[in-house]
């Protein structure tokens, strides 16, 4: 792919209004070796929107040529709810297969591992003083209830009063929590870059909550600039974001909805590419 860098985002940043709609995309999936760039088998992106809810499907598997050597396949799901422009995610599986026999398979049901998960421990660590603020940040000063003897004595500002309801009061913050656009699975990802790229052109870094099979875990996603890159014989311009803690490189492309036309990744010494081969809306 012919690339180079434009240091000024010019009017590639005149976005149109964010909208959600589905479509399906293919991909070639390639693996980078000494050798160069091996074109192994293809991939297939699929965005159902209905009634409020988006079902996101990956299916990605090795030619046929390549399956006696590198047999693989792997079906990926991503459920949620749209609220507004806002993606709320909600259900997560992956199924990788090595030949006939299952190497990888996972679900994450999202509302459960927040609320039994990192989310939880990190409200349990929290003094009453910072639940009181987080709770009143949040703006429900009313779910707080405190202690008996200071309920009523105005003396006492707010913060520094004692709980009478600290375990109500974390399920309470934990509900909200739930409902965080900022929750996405390795799927809905793409999704919600896509989107608030558009939403929010001027801004260079994305952070999200990233959950998986090992819990959540805080993930930056780096504008690194324009991209001049070749889909299809064509020249495109792209916008290039990165996450060096997932070893993920994403191009993203006005052109086909700020949808990925190039995405690499990194899994162990190998490296992966997905190339866009063609986009429908649907």
């Amino acid at each position: 792919m012919k690339k180079y860098f434009i240091s000024i985002f010019t009017l590639f940043y005149l976005l149109p209004a964010h909208s959600i709609s589905s479509f399906s995309a293919n991909y070639d999936l390639h693996l980078k070796n000494n050798l160069g760039s091996i074109k192994l088998g293809s991939a297939e992106y699929e965005l159902v929107v209905t009634n409020n809810v988006y079902i996101f499907r990956n299916h990605a598997r090795t030619d046929k040529l390549w399956s006696s050597i590198y047999d693989y396949s792997i079906n990926e799901t991503s459920i949620g709810l749209i609220e507004g422009n806002e993606l709320i995610g909600d259900y997560y599986e992956i199924i990788e297969n090595q030949g006939n026999l299952i190497s990888e398979k996972y679900e994450v049901n999202i509302s459960e591992l927040i609320i039994n998960g990192l989310l939880k421990s990190q409200l349990d660590t929290l003094s009453d003083s910072e639940l009181i603020l987080k709770a009143i940040d949040s703006g429900n000063f009313n779910k707080i209830k405190f202690a008996d003897k200071q309920s009523n004595d105005s003396s006492i500002p707010s913060y520094k009063k004692d709980l009478k309801n600290r375990m109500e009061l974390i399920e309470y913050l934990l509900e909200l929590e739930t409902n965080s656009s900022d929750i996405v699975d390795p799927l809905s990802l793409y999704l919600n870059i896509s989107g608030d790229v558009q939403k929010s052109p001027n801004r260079k870094v994305f952070t999200y909550q990233f959950a998986d099979k090992k819990g959540i875990s805080q993930r930056e996603f780096t504008i690194i600039g324009i991209e001049k890159i070749k889909i299809n014989k064509n020249e495109i311009e792209t916008i290039r974001i990165e996450c060096p803690e997932l070893d993920l490189r994403i191009n993203i492309s006005k052109e086909y909805n700020f949808m990925p036309v190039f995405i690499s990744k990194t899994n162990g010494k190998s490296d992966f590419s997905l190339i866009l081969v063609d986009f429908i809306h649907i």
